[in-house]
């Protein structure tokens, strides 16, 4: 990744004759490298590692230019910039794991397949390097010297493909290959050394062709990837030598006499002192706010496991049989890359949007299921008062439509049924419950049709969670500053950029760690992250402070595995235990499958946290009672179920916001319903 531009750079004279002077010359080329990779890249199926990349390979272009400058003797230095192309491909035979997909066979049957992992690093790096020359005779040389540079593009894309049978393909796509992965490798600074050698073929005065060999040697390897590369590479280059400039003598005379006269000295400068001095300090804030000075900085892996019942209602506007635009409506065209796997956004009611989509997919992945659609209305808004009850089946049809049409479900599997007020009618007599009772209902004979949705990721977290910066600024003179920056970086890699002279940090110079700047887990006792302080004044001074944030490295990083599989626990977010409107009675069916998926993955060192939630109808005290009484309920149930299991009943902490906390949007039907649930956080430290 470094800057693979071998090519090297001459500076001695070519031309028809071999010049025995060194001049300085120009000179501009292209490069053909092959990026020999070594990496440690985990090839995953979920959970599951089915390979690792390690050996790969990719021949690539580059370019270049440059000066060379003469030295003493047979040596000279060469000054060059570059861009390469440092891209390289692994592939691996992938092993079989229990999430394995089946591929679709043209009869429509699911069959075993052989498939191959591919991981496509594309990189280009724009850099610069400083080559000393050595010329064994004048046209032959060897160059050494270093080289650095920064990635101007660096992402990457992993893809699986099926080898055997050979017309098979993946049922999510109808494709025989598929993208497991995609996304930007972090930027970092890549330096190491330069080796080539060259020989100069003149053919024209002051001009020569030059070819050469060379290979690049990295100090650096690419952040965040664990990947590292070996570019070899030929080159050939258009060399320019700058003409000698002819000497002359200046003419004399025994008569003449010369006259010299001499120009006035400049003034003298006055010493330059400084006048601008900063410093900085840096405190970590920890959740309750206390601060702590000289903060250590550690960051904990988790793996998350996010559990989002399906809402199988659709709601309506008043009057109306049209399916809402906030739904997310697929077209047959687009509908064969719809993957329910890809909807984790932390936020049930955009997943909730999709519900319509996510039942087509499963039924037409499951032929013998049957739905049922029961349209309902509410007796007391004015356009569906009017209507009776065709708009309950209108609304129902409406629905059906839309799975036949685009998701080709055939009509014989969806029955219609309508009714006024639905079963578990929420109040009909203020617009509120109005809205929630314009609805479809979708009664699956398969439970798998309205199963929870489960999505997994890791999610990284920093202790402390924030870092407050303390600069300061301090001139001899009065002065205005122009800039003033505060810049934290890890191995070369920005992390943050905070302009300490916007109005948002005028009194606050704080950097709460995110993802987008969540630094890597310590990879050594003395791994830390480096901040500065740089400030420039209106007269052009400019001034730099630094301090050091230490990382510290847990026991089990000290080993850090190829695979990076280790967590420090894990985590099962169950966001949405469900109730009906003001009633803290679970839903037997769907509440019994989600308490019993929990139960199930509880240990002895388990900590539970279940949180009762209301929407925002009722008034507070009411709604305090009612997220206790659903938080308790919750709690009961999942106690009975470990009592059935045998289980050693773990620490289960309640607590209920009521409608303090807001969930969703509570000003549209969905979010109401979603808002009235328990969330349950099971959490299972793995060390």
């Amino acid at each position: 990744m470094f800057i693979p531009l071998v090519f090297v750079f001459s500076c001695e004279a070519a031309a028809q004759s071999v010049l025995s002077v060194v001049r300085p010359s120009y000179f501009v080329g292209g490069s053909e490298a092959a990026n020999i990779g070594n990496a440690t890249i985990p090839a995953l199926d979920g959970s599951y590692q089915c390979g690792e990349f390690q050996y790969g390979r990719k021949n690539a272009p580059g370019g270049f230019g440059g000066m060379t400058f003469p030295l003493q003797g047979k040596f000279t230095i060469d000054a060059k910039i570059q861009y390469s192309d440092l891209s390289t491909v692994f592939d691996i035979p992938a092993n079989s794991t229990p999430n394995m997909p089946l591929a679709r066979a043209p009869d429509g049957s699911y069959v075993a397949i052989t498939r191959r992992r591919s991981y496509n690093a594309n990189l280009t790096l724009a850099g610069i390097s400083g080559l000393v020359s050595y010329s064994f005779i004048p046209q032959f040389r060897v160059s050494a010297g270093p080289f650095v540079g920064f990635f101007v593009q660096h992402s990457y894309q992993e893809s699986e493909y099926i080898v055997s049978p050979s017309n098979a393909i993946y049922a999510e796509n109808n494709l025989p290959v598929r993208t497991i992965d995609a996304g930007k490798v972090p930027n970092s600074l890549q330096y190491g050394l330069e080796f080539n050698a060259s020989y100069e073929l003149p053919f024209q005065p002051n001009v020569g062709l030059r070819p050469s060999i060379g290979i690049m040697v990295p100090f650096a390897r690419v952040s965040g990837s664990n990947l590292w590369l070996l570019p070899i590479s030929a080159s050939l280059e258009l060399v320019y030598h700058l003409p000698e400039s002819p000497e002359r003598e200046l003419p004399t005379s025994n008569n003449a006499s010369v006259a010299t006269a001499s120009s006035p000295k400049p003034p003298a400068r006055s010493p330059k002192y400084a006048r601008l001095s900063v410093s900085i300090d840096a405190r970590g804030v920890a959740d309750d706010g206390e601060e702590v000075a000289e903060p250590m900085l550690s960051i904990e892996r988790t793996h998350v496991t996010e559990v989002y019942p399906m809402l199988h209602y659709v709601f309506f506007g008043d009057g109306s049989s049209i399916i809402p635009a906030r739904y997310h409506l697929e077209t047959r065209q687009t509908r064969t890359s719809f993957n329910e796997k890809n909807l984790y956004t932390g936020n049930a009611l955009e997943i909730h949007h999709h519900v319509l989509d996510i039942i087509g997919k499963r039924m037409s992945q499951s032929p013998e299921a049957s739905i049922t659609l029961l349209g309902a209305r509410s007796e007391h808004s004015p356009g569906d008062s009017s209507l009776a009850q065709s708009i309950a089946m209108d609304r129902a049809r409406s629905v059906q439509n839309y799975l036949a049409e685009v998701w080709g479900i055939s009509r014989e599997r969806i029955r219609l049924r309508a009714r006024d007020l639905p079963e578990a009618a929420s109040d009909d007599h203020n617009p509120f419950g109005e809205a929630e009772n314009r609805r479809v209902e979708i009664i699956p004979s398969s439970p798998d049709i309205t199963a929870p949705l489960w999505t997994e990721h890791v999610e990284r977290v920093a202790t402390p969670p924030r870092i407050d910066f303390v600069p300061a600024i301090t001139t001899a003179v009065p002065v205005g500053i122009r800039s003033a920056t505060i810049t934290v970086l890890q191995h070369g890699h920005l992390l943050r950029t905070i302009d300490a002279l916007s109005d948002s940090a005028v009194s606050e110079y704080r950097w709460t760690i995110d993802d987008r700047s969540m630094p890597e887990a310590a990879t050594g006792p003395s791994d830390s992250l480096l901040y500065f302080f740089t400030a420039v004044d209106s007269l052009g001074d400019t001034a730099r402070a630094r301090g050091v944030i230490h990382l510290w490295q847990k026991a089990h990083d000290q080993t850090k595995y190829a695979s990076d599989t280790e967590f420090d626990k894990q985590v099962e977010r169950y966001s949405l235990i469900l109730f009906d409107y003001s009633s803290s009675q679970l839903d037997k069916t769907e509440s019994e499958r989600i308490v019993s998926d929990m139960a199930s993955n509880i240990q002895a060192r388990t900590h539970v946290m279940l949180t009762g939630h209301t929407d925002q109808t009722g008034d507070d005290s009411f709604n305090d009672e009612l997220s206790r009484e659903r938080a308790v309920r919750a709690a009961q149930m999942l106690k009975v179920e470990l009592t059935q299991l045998r289980k050693t009943e773990p620490s289960i902490a309640v607590e209920w916001r009521g409608s303090r906390d807001v969930l969703f949007d509570n000003s549209i039907p969905e979010g109401r319903v979603l808002s009235r649930t328990v969330r349950a956080v099971v959490e299972n430290p793995t060390k």
